[in-house]
């Protein structure tokens, strides 16, 4: 082996965590509508949801934090408009609907840090008091806040996505019931879309 040769190796060696630390860092950027399974098409405009229920899903969005951990489900809404005019989504109404519990309203952001506590969920039988440090709360991050839906106006040809939040844990027999799409210009709602998350 040359000198050259083992230099080369002995580089990549050294680059190796690093490269993999920045490919773990790489900002989340969610696919284009047709990417994803759950999806509907109606009246020129394509609506995707995928809800991020698992850690492995999770952690491509939010790194460390699991929001699942806390009662709290992602589901990312993906909208492509292939109108000829724009569409109006800042007063869209959106609710997780499950069988056998009814519908469910998303929590805003604000709303997560008032909602939600700084521990997981205790769902076994309850512990003897003992004094702990107050912990902070793990919504109080800019993960959450900057993945969440922010998007008012999608022009025609264009695409916007974002994550809106349920406090429930998911199920595939649940769905995605949306409404509140309108034309700007004869302020004309467009018809309700409902995305299944099973066949």
């Amino acid at each position: 082996m040359t000198r050259t040769a083992i230099k080369f190796a002995k580089t990549c060696i050294l680059l190796a965590p690093l490269l993999l630390a920045l490919d773990k860092d790489a900002p989340f950027k969610p696919g284009p509508v047709d990417s994803y399974e759950f999806k509907q098409k109606l009246d020129g405009v394509t609506i995707a949801a995928q809800a991020f229920n698992t850690e492995a899903l999770a952690q491509k969005a939010f790194g460390k934090l699991n929001p699942n951990q806390y009662e709290v489900l992602p589901v990312l809404v993906v909208i492509e408009n292939n109108r000829a005019a724009a569409i109006r989504v800042d007063q869209m109404s959106i609710q997780y609907i499950t069988p056998g519990v009814g519908k469910i309203d998303h929590t805003p952001y604000p709303e997560l840090l008032s909602r939600v506590g700084p521990t997981k969920p205790n769902l076994g039988p309850r512990p003897l008091p003992i004094p702990r440090r107050t912990k902070k709360n793990p919504f109080n991050g800019p993960e959450i806040e900057a993945r969440a839906w922010a998007a008012k106006v999608i022009g025609p040809g264009e695409t916007a996505s974002g994550f809106f939040y349920f406090q429930t844990r998911h199920t595939t027999s649940s769905r995605l019931y949306l409404t509140g799409i309108f034309e700007p210009s004869t302020n004309k709602e467009l018809y309700y879309y409902e995305i299944p998350f099973g066949q």
